[in-house]
């Protein structure tokens, strides 16, 4: 990038490669309780503070893209169950915003700027913030979801083991029936609504 580019020092800060807390390298074979606490904090911040992707965090930290993945299930069903973390939907707010005034800025060094070369540069960054954001409100869905079904199944336990006859569905439940079973379903449904069952 050229130096001259006025792009703000907090944006290219935030925006270098900032792992440091874990070890470049290690020996073969599975993570202890200690390394596995470390590797998945910094993923934590790396992903949720800078940003980052999956296969970027990997690269930085030199660990199998799998692992990482696995590491941003496991903080993304923490948040959705909201277990052991305080205020989580802060820290998403709060990295939601940080983005949008990170792009707010390049927007209006974007619309000041006469060279083509900056142009680019300015767009890709855009690009990339609006990747990030619209990725966060991805896995924020798919949390959402995992949390309605994990509900649904507790839900369901519960009326089983207390010998109730209903049962609950999420709204996301999509099974393949015939014409004449789909009839059926609604049918019953409806005479469930009609008793009072359904809400």
């Amino acid at each position: 990038m050229n130096d001259d580019l006025p792009i703000s020092s907090e944006f290219i800060q935030e925006n270098k490669e900032p792992c440091q807390s874990i070890p470049k390298k290690r020996n073969a074979g599975p993570y202890s309780k200690t390394e596995k606490d470390l590797r998945r904090n910094e993923v934590h911040r790396l992903h949720f503070e800078y940003g980052y992707s999956a296969r970027r965090i990997a690269e930085l930290m030199h660990v199998n893209r799998n692992t990482i993945n696995g590491d941003l299930n496991y903080w993304h069903s923490r948040i959705a169950q909201n277990i052991s973390i305080i205020n989580p939907e802060f820290v998403i707010v709060k990295t939601l915003q940080r983005l949008e005034i990170q792009r707010t800025r390049l927007r209006e060094q974007l619309d000041k700027t006469d060279f083509f070369q900056e142009k680019l540069t300015l767009e890709r960054y855009m690009f990339d913030i609006d990747s990030k954001i619209l990725y966060t409100y991805h896995r924020l869905a798919e949390s959402s979801r995992r949390l309605l079904d994990l509900s649904a199944e507790h839900m369901n336990k519960w009326m089983k083991d207390n010998d109730r006859e209903e049962r609950y569905i999420t709204l996301f439940d999509k099974i393949s029936v015939s014409e004449k079973a789909r009839k059926r379903i609604n049918e019953i449904i409806n005479e469930d609504r009609k008793q009072g069952k359904y809400i």
